[in-house]
Order: structure tokens, then C-alpha cells, then sequence
């Protein structure tokens, strides 16, 4: 799959919604860094081609573009940001979104002069320690960020984007959401028979597991089969419905495929391979 995707893509794809930052590549980096923080703080239940597409339209518009500066968050009114932030549907969910935002911006104001390069030296990038960390001690402060899916996915876009010099990402989990899990199933790297109400902490442990096990010895990072599994599942494997696989004999690893039913979805897992 890796392979696959290093050549042709996977179904013909290589990016990702977050490779919509480039057409900003033109905008201060520590700005771009922060852009890519709070729009990822946001990412959960969410469709993320919506999202980034939002954050693009923003920032493009210098009436509210100023959300991506944590000191100019920090000294506006509530409804002030969250007007701003509804402009070009950036927040989906109102309280929650703009808590998040807003916290944020505020603790990165606050304590490291609203920037992020600031907040990783003081953990020397060692963004294991600081996973840890966030997990334990921050949630108050960097709300959403500091989720078991959302850190490791912050620091894989960040690593992609602007080449960080983080260490101990070998210790970082592979970011569970729909299309992962999804993709693992249907890869039969999981089998058996699964039921929930979304991706229950069970399934989400499994597939975390299962790529911490099987890429060991391999030098690649369970972080970095996000993208092809996320493209894999994107493109192909989410058009499966009743034991039909159109996508199938396109599928750059269709000798893995397993029949069966294999249904994730933010609100239902089904799973019977």
C-alpha cells in the first residue's frame, strides 16, 4: 500500500484535505503553523474536506482572517470570534467549537507568545514526553489537541508541512478516525465480529495496536500509514455495501481485501470478516 501510494497514489490520489495549506505557502510560516493547529483542533466529527476548505476562505479574507493570530483572539469578545469564526462555516458546533478556539489561542498568547515553535522547544520536540503530557495535564488548556486521535494527527500534518525536528514520533500511535479503522478492516489486518455505536474504545485500542505490532522492525512509523490507509479507504473501501466491492479490481492491494461485512462510520461500527 505504502509502495502504491509512493508511485501512483492510491485510486489515482496522494493528498490529503490538510495539502489545502500550500495554496497559502505564500504566508509567514509561524502564522501557517498556528493556522494549521486551530483548524486541526477542530477536526473531530467532522468532514474534513468542509473544514480545511473553511479555514482556506478565512484566511483568505482580511475582515476575519485575524482568528489565526492567538493575540488578537485573546482581546476580542466572544461573539466577536464566534461571528467570525461562522463566516465561512470554520465552527459546526457553536459552544464547543468556540471554546476550543478560543482556549487555545489564549494559552498559546499567554504562554508562549502565540507561538507554537515556543510551545514544542519547551518540550525540546520530544513530542512522545508531550503526548504524555497533554494527555495527563493539558486537556484544560489545549482542548480537542490533546485527544488520543487529534495530537498524533496534529503532529504528523505538522511534520509533513513544516519539517520539524520532532523526536520520538516512533512512540505516537496511528491516528484512529473512520477511514483508518475502516481501511484496517477491510485489509483484514483485524478480523472477527465488531458492533458499536461509532469506533468504541475497543476497536479504537485494536487498531492501534495492530500497527504498533505489525510495522515493528519495518522502519516505518505507525504515523505514517495514515495517508495511504485514509486514501484507501476514501477511495475505495467506503463504496463496499452488502458484500459488493466495486472498487475492488482497481485496488492496489486487492490480494488483502476479505469478504464480509465491513461498515465504519462516525455513528456505526458493524464489522463480521
Amino acid at each position: 500500500l505504502k509502495e502504491a501510494y509512493e508511485k501512483k497514489g492510491v485510486f489515482g490520489h496522494k493528498e490529503l484535505p490538510d495539502d489545502r495549506i500550500e495554496e497559502l505557502k505564500d504566508a509567514d510560516r509561524e502564522t501557517l503553523i498556528v493556522l494549521a493547529t486551530l483548524t486541526i483542533s477542530l477536526d473531530y466529527m467532522r468532514n474534513a474536506n468542509e473544514l480545511w476548505n473553511s479555514t482556506v476562505q478565512t484566511f483568505k479574507d482580511p475582515e476575519v482572517n485575524w482568528l489565526f493570530v492567538p493575540q488578537e483572539v485573546s482581546k476580542r469578545e466572544k461573539e466577536e470570534t464566534l461571528n467570525a469564526l461562522l463566516k465561512y462555516g470554520l465552527a459546526k458546533k457553536k459552544k464547543r467549537d468556540l471554546e476550543i478556539w478560543e482556549t487555545i489561542s489564549k494559552t498559546l498568547h499567554g504562554k508562549y507568545g502565540g507561538s507554537v515553535v515556543n510551545l514544542f522547544a519547551e518540550y525540546d520536540y520530544r513530542v512522545d514526553k508531550m503526548f504524555e503530557d497533554f494527555l495527563k495535564n493539558r486537556k484544560g488548556e489545549f482542548p480537542s489537541l490533546s485527544g488520543r486521535k487529534i495530537f498524533p494527527h496534529w503532529i504528523r500534518t505538522l511534520k509533513e508541512k513544516f519539517n520539524f525536528p520532532f523526536k520520538g514520533m516512533e512512540n505516537l500511535p496511528i491516528p484512529v478516525d473512520v477511514h483508518v479503522t475502516r481501511a484496517t478492516f477491510t485489509t483484514g489486518c483485524i478480523t472477527g465480529s465488531y458492533s458499536s455505536k461509532g469506533i468504541s474504545e475497543t476497536v479504537r485500542r485494536r487498531v492501534v495496536e495492530v500497527w504498533e505490532k505489525g510495522l515493528k522492525g519495518t522502519g516505518i512509523l505507525p504515523i505514517e500509514m495514515f495517508r495511504p490507509l485514509w486514501l484507501l479507504s476514501k477511495h475505495g473501501c467506503r463504496y463496499r455495501k452488502d458484500g459488493e466491492r466495486p472498487k475492488l479490481s482497481e485496488c492496489p492491494v486487492k490480494n488483502l481485501c476479505v469478504e464480509g461485512k465491513v461498515i465504519v462510520t462516525s455513528k456505526r461500527v458493524e464489522i463480521e470478516t
